[in-house]
């Protein structure tokens, strides 16, 4: 767990990604999504639409919680399901095009999350990530679910 973490802490940072504690030691990353123009609540509905499943967390300087600047990622599930550090770097690069996507969304859509969740659902280039996630994603076990049919 603490191997994946670190990868998709230190991936995430090459990427040009902020996270609060720059790095970690422990199963969590805390990333602040504020410094993109982006809330933490935008960027977990967005995850929720590519199914990457994220919480949005407040983050120091944050005036409210109904609008936290950040998420918080976990690695324990993945890991459980067998992600080694390779396959971080692509979950890495799943969250990267989400902010991508959710800044460009966010610019057309507007401020308020209603509007962004009602954009997301009909965005081709988001329906196109999620295809992406769920074909990597389904390359690995689930208890209950052999990805290899047996």
């Amino acid at each position: 767990m603490k191997a994946n973490a670190k990868t998709l802490a230190t991936e995430l940072m090459a990427r040009g990604h902020k996270l609060v504690t720059d790095g970690t030691d422990n199963h969590l990353l805390l990333m602040n999504v504020r410094n993109c123009g982006l809330t933490g609540s935008k960027m977990e509905k967005m995850c929720d639409q590519i199914h990457i499943t994220l919480n949005k967390n407040t983050i120091l300087g944050d005036k409210s919680a109904v609008t936290p600047g950040g998420v918080r990622i976990g690695t324990p599930a993945v890991t459980t399901r067998g992600y080694v550090e390779s396959d971080m770097r692509e979950v890495a690069r799943f969250l990267d095009e989400a902010i991508k996507l959710s800044v460009d969304i966010q610019s057309t859509a507007g401020a308020k999350l209603k509007d962004f969740e009602k954009a997301i659902e009909n965005d081709g280039r988001v329906v196109k990530l999620a295809n992406e996630v769920e074909s990597f994603a389904t390359q690995f076990d689930i208890p209950g679910f052999s990805a290899n049919g047996l």
